[in-house]
Parts: C-alpha cells; structure tokens; sequence
C-alpha cells in the first residue's frame, strides 16, 4: 500500500459495497464530526483505485467519509490509496481495520466473515491466518450468520442479546427457527440465569419435537445450584474477563467450562 497522502474530492470517492460497515453507519457522526473540526482528521480514509484516475472506492472509513460529506460539508478528505485489490483482499482489509477500531456491529462482522469463510473454500484456518481470529470466534460467527433468522439478527444489531444465548436458542430449537425465535423472546423476557439457559439447550436437545412453551417450563424447574468460590491471580483474572469478553460469554461461563475441559482432559470426568 502507498502511504502517500492525498487530498480527495468527495464528488470522486464511491462508498463500495465491500466496506463491512453495513449498520448504522451515521450514528453518532455529529461527535465524530465536531473532533474531525478542532483536531483534524487523524487517520486518513483508504480507497482502493489509482490515484488521478477517478472514481475510487472507499474500503476503510466510511463514518469519516460521512461526516465530511454530510456533516461539515466538505469538499475534500484526506486519503491513501491500497492498490490494487480483489474483493477478498478488499473485504479482509475492510474487516481487520473495522475490528480494530471501535465496536464494529456484530451482524455486520458475522456477515463479513462469513463470506470470507465461503470465498475460501469454507476453510477457517484461511479466515483465522488473515484476519487473526480464534477458530472459535469465526465458527461462532459462520453459525450465526448461517442459522440465525432476521429477527435475531436485530436483536443482535441492537445488542438485546448476546451471540452465545443466540446459538443456545438455536441448538434448543433443533434446526426450527420460529420455535427459536419464541424461545430468545421467553428467555430475554423472563430473564433466564445461566443455569436455566442451559437446561435449556439440554432440554430441548433431548427433547427435539418438545414446543417453546415446554422447553422454558422445563428450564425452570427449581433446582439446587452448586456454588464454588475460587481465589485467582490478577492475570488469571484478567485472563479471563478478556476471554469473556472475546467469547461472548459470561466470566461464570468460561470459568465452568474452563474446569470441565481440565478435568476432562486429566481424566476426572469419564467421556
């Protein structure tokens, strides 16, 4: 990529449909806009095209864009330029930079993904080596983009719900999507703990022609939960909250599944 920075006229610059960025690309853009006017704008758009021969698209910087265009009526904006790229290598670069700044949706970065994941032969360990995402993360986002209805999408959009409680709904179903999306509206309104969501699942898992109404009824059924409270490190600690936070889940959550896996693998816990 040229790192030669050059002032654009917005009339020549096309918003491309590779930009990742797909929801809610104005919000807020009267506070991006007001620190673009006191500091200046500090990380310059990338376009893809060759420089002097006009139009070019824009891949990275689609609010910046926006708040010079619609918001200080600018004229211009300053850009680097690519090179030349597919629309993979478009796309792959669209996401790492979308992913790396603030809170990229995560509808938007499950549809991304998933089409990197389809363009390269659905192999993920191509998607992790150029996006450097877990295996897990990338799974979680092909799953959701591949199973999730609209609805739940924008409860996702919206942040109603969390991607983890969305694939819980979804293996409870057992492959139904009306009776998942009645099951995230019950367990969003009804408040679910993380014992009752899984019950859940298991429930409806064992019982895969079960309704909605019999799966939250089963999930509910009073139960003795065991406690156990554990002193960790700093760094466990942190670890932690960062695995939560990547995951998706609850720290409780990690830390549960974190003991399982270990006892498992130590051989406490038969197969």
């Amino acid at each position: 990529m040229n790192d030669e920075i050059h002032e654009i006229p917005l009339d020549e610059i096309i918003v491309s449909d590779w930009n990742v960025r797909r929801s809610e690309p104005d919000k807020d853009l009267e506070e991006l806009a007001a620190s673009i006017a006191k500091h200046g704008l500090l990380q310059p758009v990338v376009l893809m095209g060759e420089h002097g021969n006009p139009p070019y698209w824009l891949i990275v910087g689609q609010r910046r864009f926006l708040a010079h265009r619609d918001v200080l009526r600018r004229k211009k904006i300053r850009a680097i330029f690519a090179g030349k790229l597919n629309r993979i290598q478009a796309s792959i670069r669209s996401l790492v930079e979308n992913m790396t700044r603030t809170d990229l949706n995560y509808a938007d970065a499950a549809k991304a993904i998933t089409y990197l994941y389809r363009q390269m032969d659905r192999d993920e360990r191509k998607v992790k080596a150029e996006t450097g995402l877990s295996l897990q993360r990338i799974r979680q986002y092909v799953d959701i983009e591949e199973r999730a209805s609209p609805k739940m999408k924008g409860k996702l959009r919206s942040k109603k719900v969390t991607p983890i409680d969305v694939q819980r709904v979804l293996r409870a179903a057992s492959g139904d999507i009306d009776k998942a999306d009645r099951l995230l509206e019950k367990m969003e309104r009804q408040k679910f703990t993380t014992y009752q969501k899984k019950r859940m699942v298991e429930y409806g898992e064992e019982h895969p022609h079960a309704n909605d109404d019999k799966i939250i009824e089963e999930a509910q059924r009073p139960v003795v939960e065991r406690t156990i409270l554990v002193k960790l490190s700093d760094k466990a600690r942190a670890g932690l909250e960062k695995a939560a936070q990547k995951l998706a889940m609850s720290p409780d959550e990690v830390a549960a599944q974190a003991v399982e896996d270990w006892l498992s693998r130590k051989g406490f816990i038969s197969a």
